[in-house]
């Protein structure tokens, strides 16, 4: 497994484009209106961007851990019993340009990690309905995945420390983790620079390598 993760950096080093659509523009839903936010530039993410953060791989992810959507309540067990899942902990589709790059530019491997047998899902601590808000705006074809307590996010060990007050407490770091269908972790990228994040390549020749 941990040529999986040491795959990312042979990636990077090959000068793979980063993820650079813009931030989602601004919307008016009734009275409450979608932030602004300035264009954001996603660098790939290098070695020295990785961290040794949360479960490691070959752990099992926290199954009974449970999640919200807009359709209700659901676990990390009732998705991986659909098949294999990755995971895209993102801090927030409000706030964060970054996140909501990445967000969008993933959109465009959805297919591509169907083909491999994974499904996408993103998942940050943003509620349901402002998860759903961006979604519908910027017509993402996956599942966002709302974790508001950052319960998820602390079971997998993902909590951004530097952050104990404010909107940002209870964040994750931006990382991408592989869920097998038993529930066990057969690859992640932990990035310890919220500016830096996998790129579409990097994130499907991860995939590719396992």
């Amino acid at each position: 497994m941990k040529s999986a993760t040491l795959l990312m950096t042979c990636i990077a080093a090959m000068g793979l484009s980063a993820c650079s659509e813009p931030a989602p523009d601004t919307v008016t839903e009734g009275t409450e209106q979608v932030e602004v936010k300035p264009e954001a530039v996603v660098a790939p993410i290098t070695e020295a961007d990785s961290i040794d953060a949360g479960l490691a791989i070959g752990a099992q992810a926290p199954m009974t851990a449970s999640l919200l959507t807009n359709a209700g309540e659901t676990t990390l067990g009732q998705i991986v019993a659909k098949g294999p899942a990755l995971l895209v902990f993102t801090r927030s589709v409000e706030w964060c340009p970054f996140c909501q790059t990445q967000l969008k530019s993933i959109n465009a491997i959805v297919g591509d990690l169907k083909d491999r047998g994974y499904t996408l899902y993103g998942i940050s601590y943003d509620s349901p309905d402002k998860q759903d808000r961006f979604s519908k705006n910027q017509m993402l074809q996956y599942d966002m995945l709302s974790d508001q307590q950052s319960t998820v996010i602390d079971a997998f060990g993902l909590r951004d420390p530097q952050y104990i007050e404010g909107r940002a407490a209870g964040v994750p770091y931006a990382s991408v983790f592989l869920i097998d269908e038993t529930g066990k972790i057969v690859a992640k990228s932990v990035s310890g620079d919220y500016k830096k994040r996998p790129t579409n390549d990097q994130i499907l020749a991860l995939v590719d390598s396992l």
